[in-house]
């Protein structure tokens, strides 16, 4: 328990961030996600367990990832699989090679957020979890968060809602501000997201009962999620107390490569595309009615 209390595993840490909530932020992205969306631009976030990440044009041929141990094989060969244990990542010369997952402790993340306090000060930001889904990690999450709090700085989390509420009640008393992704219609949610939207909606309704501010969240992404099911159903949350805004986010293409990157096939990219200014337009009108 004080291990899982104390250390997690993170993908990355962005520093003066200033999309995942207000102000200036840190922004902490976790490891694992019970989702897997179609669209989804952090596919290398998904796997819960250590991996390398393996940069084709960066690579030198060195073969230092190849030489260093029995059994140890470099990215660029699928058919062994890749045990994370990181060795090539620290060899590598080129930068080729990612270490995705890492472990680090409580302390080691606070020491990387507290470098910029004066800057969560003067604009009204602080620390965000993100991820991969943080509530997939409850203990070090609430340790993160409650940490923050004890250096008085903001704190924020978002979230897809797809984990079991009691990993929710861990963090509660720990986040200032909760931005909740809804990201399909209730009917298309397991076919677009892989998730079960009735647990996602039971998670917001008792968030929003424990009386949490809360920021409803919509990646928008044409050839997918961009339908009337979904602006309802948002338009319907929308007017509950506790919800203080709804932010629709454009789809975009940054994901592009990095499937092929950890190992997982790539997406259809060529399904997807931005909403037209129009279609966003309507939405906010819809949002800004209710």
């Amino acid at each position: 328990m004080a291990d899982e209390k104390n250390y997690g595993r993170i993908f990355d840490i962005q520093r003066c961030c200033s999309g995942d909530g207000p102000g200036i932020r840190t922004t902490v992205f976790l490891q694992g996600c019970p989702l897997h969306c179609l669209w989804c631009h952090n596919p290398e976030s998904q796997s819960f367990l250590p991996q390398v990440s393996f940069r084709h044009e960066s690579c030198i041929n060195c073969g230092k990832c190849r030489k260093l141990a029995p059994g140890i094989e470099c990215r660029k060969f699928p058919e062994h699989r890749c045990s994370g244990c990181g060795i090539c990542v620290k060899e590598c010369p080129a930068g080729a090679l990612k270490l995705l997952g890492r472990k680090v402790s409580v302390q080691e993340v606070i020491q990387t957020v507290l470098r910029d306090k004066f800057f969560y000060q003067e604009s009204g930001g602080g620390l965000t979890l993100s991820g991969g889904e943080p509530l997939a990690q409850p203990e070090f999450a609430a340790e993160l968060l409650k940490t923050a709090k004890q250096e008085d700085i903001h704190t924020a989390v978002e979230t897809s809602g797809a984990v079991p509420w009691k990993n929710f009640a861990e963090v509660l008393p720990w986040c200032d501000l909760w931005l909740f992704d809804i990201k399909a219609a209730p009917e298309r949610y397991a076919e677009l997201t892989g998730g079960d939207y009735a647990l996602v909606k039971n998670n917001s309704l008792q968030l929003l009962s424990a009386g949490k501010k809360v920021i409803l969240r919509v990646p928008l992404v044409c050839g997918a999620n961009c339908e009337d099911g979904l602006l309802n159903e948002l338009v319907t949350l929308s007017q509950l107390p506790g919800v203080v805004n709804v932010d629709i986010l454009p789809y975009h293409d940054m994901g592009k490569g990095k499937s092929t990157m950890c190992g997982k096939i790539e997406p259809e990219w060529e399904n997807f595309s931005a909403p037209p200014p129009e279609v966003i337009n309507f939405w906010k009108q819809q949002l800004a009615k209710a």
